[in-house]
C-alpha cells in the first residue's frame, strides 16, 4: 500500500472583483452554482496577511496548520506581575528591617568573671599504669561569670563558655559550660565549676606541691572564652561578641594539706 502523504495549504476568500485573473494561479471551484464563483488563493500571495500571522505584535502565533490563534502574552505577562510584586515586598522588608535593627540596635554587653572558691585541691603522690612514679592532682572550683545586658529588648544568647587552667605552659583542666541566657535589661550571675580527679602531673607535680607549701604560692592561670549573640532577627541579624578572660591567681596551704586558700586574685578582659 503506498503511503500517501496529504498537503495542505491556507487560503483567504476573496471577492472576483478584487483579484487579478491570472489562470496559473487561480483556481474555481469544481462546484458551480447560480451564485458568482468563488476563488481560492494561496496566503503566501499576500504577505500582508501572512506577516500578520506569523510576526504579530499582539504576540498571537498560528499553529499546526489549523485555523486556531493562540495567545502568548497572557502567560509571560503574569510571571512578570508576579516578580515584580515579590521584588518590591522583599526590597520593603529589607528596608523595614534595617530601620527596626538601628531603632533597637542593642548595646555591647558587659562580662566579668570571678573566681569562687576552691573546694578541693589535693597533690597525693602514687603511681601510674606505667609504674612510674608521680604526683596526681584533685581539685574542684567554682567561678561565676557576670553578665550585664543592658538592651531593653533582646536577651543575650551565650554559647557554652570554655575553661581552662594552666600552670605555666602546661594546661592541666579543662571543662565546658552550658548554653546560657541573659535576660533584657538585667545583670546575671552564672555559676560555672571546673574539676579534674587523679591527674597525673609528674614533672609540675613536685614544682608545683613545692610552690604551694613556699611563701610566695602557688601561681595559676585561669583562662575563659565566652561568644554571645544578640538574634534580633533570626538568624538573618545577629550581632556577635567575642569575650576573653584572663584570671591570675595564687594559692597557698598555710594550714599544711588540710585545706588551700587562693591569696590573691586578679581578673582582665583580654578582649
Amino acid at each position: 500500500m503506498e503511503r500517501r502523504e496529504d498537503h495542505y495549504s491556507n487560503y483567504f476568500v476573496q471577492s472576483p472583483s478584487t483579484v487579478f485573473h491570472d489562470p496559473e494561479s487561480e483556481f474555481q471551484s469544481p462546484i458551480r452554482s447560480d451564485s458568482a464563483p468563488l476563488v481560492l488563493s494561496s496566503v503566501n500571495e499576500f504577505p500582508r496577511y501572512s506577516d500578520f500571522l506569523r510576526n504579530s505584535e499582539n504576540n498571537f502565533l498560528y499553529e499546526d496548520d489549523e485555523k486556531r490563534l493562540v495567545p502568548l502574552g497572557t502567560s509571560n505577562s503574569s510571571w512578570w506581575i508576579v516578580l515584580q510584586v515579590g521584588w518590591r515586598f522583599l526590597f520593603s522588608l529589607g528596608v523595614a528591617l534595617l530601620v527596626f535593627y538601628i531603632a533597637t540596635q542593642p548595646p555591647h554587653p558587659n562580662i566579668s568573671f570571678r573566681i569562687g572558691r576552691f573546694n578541693q585541691f589535693m597533690l597525693e603522690e602514687g603511681v601510674d599504669s606505667h609504674g612510674v612514679s608521680t604526683k596526681f592532682l584533685t581539685f574542684n572550683c567554682s567561678t561565676k561569670l557576670i553578665v550585664d545586658n543592658k538592651s531593653n529588648v533582646f536577651g543575650l544568647h551565650i554559647h557554652p563558655p570554655s575553661i581552662k587552667f594552666f600552670f605555666g605552659p602546661l594546661n592541666f583542666a579543662k571543662a565546658q559550660g552550658p548554653k546560657l541566657y541573659g535576660l533584657s535589661h538585667e545583670s546575671t550571675t552564672f555559676q560555672l565549676y571546673i574539676a579534674t580527679t587523679n591527674r597525673a602531673m609528674y614533672g609540675a607535680g613536685t614544682e608545683m606541691n613545692d610552690m604551694l607549701l613556699s611563701r610566695a604560692g602557688l601561681p595559676l592561670i585561669l583562662r575563659t572564652s565566652i561568644i554571645s549573640d544578640y538574634r534580633v532577627v533570626w538568624n538573618i541579624i545577629n550581632p556577635k561578641y567575642h569575650h576573653k578572660v584572663e584570671c591570675l591567681l595564687l594559692l597557698a596551704d598555710k594550714e599544711r594539706h588540710s585545706h588551700v586558700t587562693m591569696i590573691r586574685e586578679k581578673c582582665r578582659l583580654v578582649s
